[in-house]
């Protein structure tokens, strides 16, 4: 069991196992506070003893068994699937250590591109720092420096400069591959605008760089490529994608399945350039403004801010290499078919394992069983062997649902899937414009078994197809009943089109019986099934476009099963449904029946009621606020700004960009909207491209649906709404609103950077010397923000207390060292589990990193008055938060809020609402309240 220094807590560890066994946990007797000191004894002295110490009774000792010391270097999908095993398979002792060189934890980076779309770590997670405390396993977020085999010991190097060594008896390598980057002139890494797409970090370069462009080109048009455009596009930018080879995806598609690929790609008006060679990267001032291409033989230029390359990956296997460890013929390091390398303690799994040093996979899913077949054969001391993957792949790439399957990897290496040599294949093709649907079936020359196949625009019989291509022959039907999708097979009556042994999830090879098994064990919805079988866990397609969510429909129907938003035809939750009548571009109620629900649903009005708000929603343009009058849509769009706020855990930056948009308001000014003030303007360039509101785009990102479904409120009310429901929903006072706000007209709007006398920073408090205003001191520099929006010293001190919620980062402030991820936070600003910060207790932390002003920073109370750096230094403590307690007249009110919670919230509910009227024009002129 692990423990945390300086935890209370309710039950006295009585045996203490760490890296022992199996990990079975034995807990003592209920603990009394007087044992509290004997507790954090433990605590020491197990800290003393290190990862291998076993506390039994009252007496410390070094275990008496020896045990395994396994060292895995790489925490991603596949060093994470090895820890996982080890945990699982493992019988006797074995004390594991991962090096992870990413500030997060292991993440699925086969979903990385939803990352655009939630920024937050914590919903890519596989797995936490606090997972690894609770199974015993050593973590160090540093990255590994060096092998010594000969002494068994590998050198790391951590975030922080601290440098060490750790021992091993066996060494698993899970390093993975590194992004290809072509030796173009003007191409480096350290300019601005030249992005990779790999990595959490890469996303959130990318996405700081978009704030300031309007174009961006993606050099590589394969999966990688495809996946990083679609992520560039969502953000709003105008894409060029440049291609070496004559069509996009070669290494998947043929020309023609390529050809109609790029006419897809391009009604989304994203400029492909097929058989285009990059020439330069053009730099300007401020980083990449083009690109030079070679199209056709004719040079020319496309004018970019941004070159986001995705050409290809390498193995990263140079601490191998370093080490004398024999590498494959193409780079990565050579294993046999047990994952060992030349050296019998040293293994290698995933992306930088090159199979009989040969070849490498460049997926995930391979990574996965190699890790498993690593695992049977350290545990077992048996013959596992891996024996190759499949490579097959079904996806969605800008809008645009894809497939390619093969029954084994020949189907790809040989190129059978391009092709048209009657001596080694049979190619039977569908192909229609009009539909943008593409078929292609490659069998044998004599047409008696599939080899695989490419799919676009209608990928429906894929895992059956899939299911065939792997087998003998094909069962009884012909060529011409496959490629017409005519393909009875008995799935018991539900629907799928698979037997019992055929897989419905490929990333984690998990058939069909195991999920129904599942299902009849009590999970009844997409989430369990994740937990219990791991289904929906890789590239979730087996969920989006494939068979399980009619799979878990009919199972629910036949066990009599009455859950989700609309029992027994659609039992899934509305957000399920809401996901998946997007995937799939389901847009009527009996298109939703029809491909959703059980094999025999026809109860298309029940479910109605249900389905069509959202389709209408989703693709005929109907807005949530239709038919509601401005009071009407203020109800609701504060209803469901509370509920989204509680799912998103967004209450800080929420507040940060009502305050923010309120702060530029000058008392000295009179006219709207040169006086500045809560008026909406932080929306526009101008002014939320300050370094001060760095970070908000997000908030602003956050509140465009709102504005699309509820037109009426204008963005200065939905702003100001933001920042209230934010507080009243992390506990704090409700604040007695005033709506009706009007909006500047557009950029012209926003005041200018120095106009407020505080240099660039839109007129609100630096974080320290020297300050804009001209100030000597905290004190003073507060009082010149301050009172220049009219506020008195009493208000100043409540208005701080705000600051109980939410944190900065070194990437936005640059007024902290921590920043963004795992490796990066304070003790209170770690991922889920070890830090509950919301009022409810639950844990909430989104983007791990960061430092925070309070403790439990996603709960509104006085903590910030009681809670600071000279207690406790993992808090946030400015300048200007130490002078509210110093400075004579500022720690009067100090001190009435720390003694006093109700008197900070009433004082607090009455300047928050002052600051969100500050500067607004209101129409009608009294306001509205919806209280």
């Amino acid at each position: 069991v692990s423990h945390r220094s300086g935890e209370t807590e309710d039950v006295f560890i009585a045996d203490l196992v760490v890296g022992l066994g199996s990990g079975q946990i034995k807990t003592g007797a209920p603990c009394r506070s007087e044992r509290l000191a004997k507790y954090n004894q433990l605590i020491r002295i197990e800290e003393e003893l290190g990862p291998m110490c076993v506390y039994a009774g009252a007496k410390f000792r070094q275990p008496l068994g020896a045990v395994r010391k396994v060292v895995v270097v790489g925490w991603g999908p596949v060093g994470h699937t090895v820890v996982e095993e080890l945990l699982e398979k493992s019988k006797e002792p074995v004390a594991i250590t991962v090096l992870c060189e990413e500030p997060y934890a292991a993440y699925n980076r086969v979903k990385l591109t939803t990352f655009f779309t939630h920024r937050s770590p914590e919903k890519l997670a596989l797995g936490s720092e606090l997972w690894c405390k609770d199974n015993c396993i050593n973590l160090i977020f540093g990255a590994a420096t060096s092998i010594d085999c000969s002494a068994k010991k590998v050198g790391y190097k951590t975030r922080k400069g601290q440098e060490g060594t750790v021992e091993y008896d066996e060494l698993v390598m899970a390093t993975g591959s590194k992004p290809f980057v072509p030796p173009l002139p003007g191409l480096d890494l350290a300019t601005p605008g030249v992005c990779l797409y790999r990595t959490i970090d890469d996303c959130v370069a990318m996405i700081e760089r978009a704030k300031t462009i309007k174009r961006a080109v993606v050099i590589g048009g394969g999966l990688l490529g495809l996946e990083a455009a679609k992520a560039l596009y969502d953000l709003g930018l105008e894409i060029d994608i440049v291609e070496m080879a004559p069509h996009l995806m070669p290494v998947q598609v043929d020309p023609v399945g390529g050809a109609m690929l790029k006419g897809k790609v391009e009604q989304l008006k994203v400029n492909v350039h097929t058989a285009t060679k990059p020439l330069e990267v053009l730099v300007g001032p401020d980083g990449v403004i083009g690109l030079k291409i070679s199209e056709g033989g004719v040079e020319s230029v496309i004018e970019a801010g941004m070159i986001c390359v995705s050409a290809g990956v390498r193995p990263r296997d140079e601490l191998a290499k370093d080490a004398g460890i024999e590498l494959g013929g193409r780079g990565g390091i050579k294993v046999d078919s047990r994952q060992q390398t030349s050296d019998s303690s040293v293994h290698a799994v995933g992306e930088v394992a090159s199979i009989g040093g040969v070849m490498c996979y460049g997926l995930s899913a391979p990574g996965r069983e190699q890790a498993k077949v690593l695992v049977a054969n350290l545990t077992k001391k048996g013959s596992a062997e891996y024996k190759g993957s499949d490579l097959s792949t079904k996806l969605k790439l800008l809008g645009v649902d894809l497939a390619s399957f093969g029954g084994n990897s020949d189907f790809w290496f040989d190129r059978y899937y391009n092709s048209n040599d009657s001596s080694k294949v049979m190619n039977l093709i569908i192909e229609d414009n009009d539909k943008g649907v593409y078929k292609k079936l490659v069998f044998t020359p004599s047409g008696n078994k599939l080899l695989g196949g490419i799919l676009i625009g209608d990928i429906g019989d894929y895992a059956k197809l899939l299911s065939i291509s792997k087998k003998s022959d094909l069962g009884g039907l012909t060529p011409q009943q496959l490629l017409s999708g005519d393909i009875p097979v008995d799935d018991g009556g539900d629907g799928t089109k698979l037997a019992e042994d055929d897989l419905v999830c490929n990333c984690h090879c998990v058939p069909k019986a195991v999920i129904k098994k599942a299902i009849t064990d009590g999970a009844y919805t997409f989430d369990a099934i994740k937990k219990c079988t791991k289904a929906g866990t890789g590239c979730g397609q087996c969920i989006a476009t494939g068979p399980m969510p009619r799979l878990l429909a009919a199972m629910l129907q036949k066990l009599g099963k009455t859950v989700g938003a609309c029992p027994p035809t659609l039992p899934f939750p509305m957000l399920d449904i809401e996901d998946l009548c997007k995937a799939r571009s389901l847009k009527t109620c009996e298109a939703v029946v029809a491909d959703l629900g059980p094999p025999d649903a026809k109860d298309v009005d029940a479910c109605r009621p249900v389905v069509q708000p959202l389709l209408d929603k989703l693709f005929n343009g109907k807005i949530k606020g239709e038919g509601l009058d401005l009071v009407g849509q203020l109800m609701a769009a504060r209803k469901e700004m509370f509920e989204f706020i509680d799912v998103q855990n967004c209450n800080p930056i929420m507040v940060r960009l009502g305050w923010h948009d309120s702060g530029t308001y000058d008392k000295r000014k009179t006219e709207f909207p040169d006086m500045g003030g809560a008026n909406g303007s932080i929306i526009y360039a101008p002014e939320l491209n300050h370094g001060a509101n760095n970070g908000l785009n997000k908030a602003v990102n956050f509140l465009k649906p709102f504005h699309k479904d509820y037109p009426l409120i204008s963005w200065a009310d939905l702003i100001q709404m933001g920042s209230a429901v934010g507080i009243e929903h992390a506990g704090g006072p409700k604040i007695q609103m005033k709506y009706g706000r009007v909006d500047v007209s557009g950029p012209e709007g926003c005041p200018e950077g120095t106009s407020r006398g505080t240099a660039g920073n839109a007129g609100l408090p630096d974080a320290g010397m020297p300050y804009g205003c001209g100030a000597d001191d905290p004190a003073t520099h507060l009082r010149n923000i301050f009172h220049r929006m009219g506020f008195n010293d009493q208000e100043i001190v409540a208005l701080s207390g705000a600051h109980t919620l939410g944190r900065a980062f070194k990437e936005r402030s640059g007024t902290v060292s921590e920043g963004y991820g795992e490796a990066s936070a304070c003790p209170y600003t770690k991922s889920v589990g070890l830090c509950p910060v919301r009022l409810d207790g639950m844990p909430g932390v989104g983007m791990p990193g960061g430092k925070s002003w309070t403790k439990t920073w996603l709960k509104f109370d006085n903590s910030y008055y009681k809670e600071y750096a000279e207690e406790d230094p993992n808090l946030l403590w400015l300048s200007t938060d130490r002078a509210l307690h110093t400075d004579p007249e500022f720690k009067k009110s100090f001190v009435i809020y720390k003694e006093d919670e109700a008197a900070f919230f009433k004082d607090y509910a009455a300047v928050h609402k002052k600051l969100s009227e500050l500067g607004s024009k209101f129409s009608p002129e009294g306001g509205i309240s919806i209280d």
